[in-house]
């Protein structure tokens, strides 16, 4: 089962008749990446139900541009929306407090929407979307590597802090993705005030911290209202310092695939759990962060600063593009490789190299 047939099944109790669980929170935060500019109130002081912002969403004349969520999102997404709001579980959730934001010369891509059981007091649950199709998105994940704090994990705190002035009551917080790390840092760096309403942070195979956050005693004050949750094979995960305790979950796709939220396996109150992770997850984890923590802080600027310089040699802006126009794309991106000085072919290759290494001892160390 998975979750759409969970909300075709279950739908049809309400949050008083079945309380709200984890499987409930994953749709919420799968939700988060549609876009619903121009639909959803910005002002926590307007709001929109479920089932009404179905129907703006499909009479809108930009229906097939909204539906379009680009090569990694899954078209699911929209299908789920209509399936939440002619259910009774959630058609009568309300929501507001939407903003989207993208920014190349910052290299941010940030958004956030508040759902509501009723009135604005009744325990709002903040979603943080992932990253999105836009390769500024994924620069700004891997520019975790490198700065303190990037502008989405900003935003979301400064998000957060206005959810939380706008409302009354316990919150929730929660995210997939990238999503999912902006749901830890923002619980975690709020006022105090702000961090005694929170009730729960939830965290879908969300990329962790570098280690000086994980040792934070900000963080570790959230780590027992944390419900982390990763699929057993898992990559965008394993990125970085993992914070707290977690739980596998079975998936029903292959290989990176099982990122994707709709191939994980629900049961009517939970997740299907398993043991532990997928030995390949097991060794990227220790490999990319033993590797990473070896790199200086220029070092590791200059491989996400070459990195992307190649991938967008060909003018690209989503992976979208980079996929309809892959023959073109991958010519420029030769082309930009090869036109590399030599000093930045030499430090690339040399950490590389010490990637292959360190990658080669963790799987010599888990086979013995």
């Amino acid at each position: 089962m998975d979750l759409a047939d969970y909300v075709e099944w279950r739908g049809d109790l309400s949050f008083s008749k079945s309380g709200f669980c984890d499987v409930d929170s994953l749709i919420l935060c799968q939700l988060s990446y549609l876009n619903f500019d121009g639909l959803i109130p910005s002002e926590f002081g307007k709001k929109i139900s479920l089932a009404n912002l179905w129907t703006a969403f499909k009479s809108d004349a930009n229906f097939e541009k909204r539906c379009d969520l680009g090569a990694l999102i899954s078209r699911e997404t929209v299908r789920l929306l209509e399936l939440c709001a002619s259910s009774e579980r959630f058609g009568k959730l309300y929501v507001s407090g939407y903003v989207s934001k993208i920014d190349v010369e910052t290299e941010e891509q940030f958004s956030a929407l508040t759902f509501f059981e009723g009135a604005l007091s009744s325990k709002p649950f903040v979603a943080f979307r992932g990253t999105d199709d836009t390769i500024v998105g994924w620069k700004e994940d891997f520019n975790l590597a490198i700065e303190e704090v990037v502008p989405a994990q900003r935003d979301a705190l400064e998000y957060l802090e206005r959810a939380a002035k706008n409302t009354r009551g316990k919150i929730l917080v929660g995210g997939h993705s990238k999503g999912g790390n902006l749901a830890v840092y923002s619980s975690a760096f709020v006022p105090k005030k702000i961090k005694k309403r929170i009730e729960r942070v939830y965290n879908f195979d969300g990329p962790g911290f570098r280690q000086e956050i994980i040792e934070d005693e900000r963080l570790k004050e959230i780590l027992p209202l944390l419900h982390s949750y990763y699929p057993k094979l898992s990559i965008v995960g394993m990125l970085f310092r993992r914070a707290g305790s977690y739980t596998v979950v079975d998936s029903g796709a292959q290989g990176l695939m099982q990122h994707e939220p709709f191939s994980w396996l629900v049961s009517p109150r939970s997740f299907k759990v398993l043991d532990g992770f997928d030995k390949t997850s097991e060794i990227f984890y220790k490999t990319f962060n033993e590797w990473l923590e070896g790199v200086s802080r220029e070092k590791r600027s200059l491989v996400v600063e070459t990195l992307f310089k190649v991938i967008t040699a060909g003018g690209a802006t989503t992976n979208s593009e980079l996929e309809k126009n892959w023959a073109r794309q991958s010519l420029a991106i030769v082309k930009a490789a090869s036109e590399l000085d030599k000093e930045t072919r030499d430090v690339m290759l040399q950490l590389t190299q010490r990637l292959f290494d360190v990658a080669a001892k963790n799987i010599v160390e888990k086979k013995s």
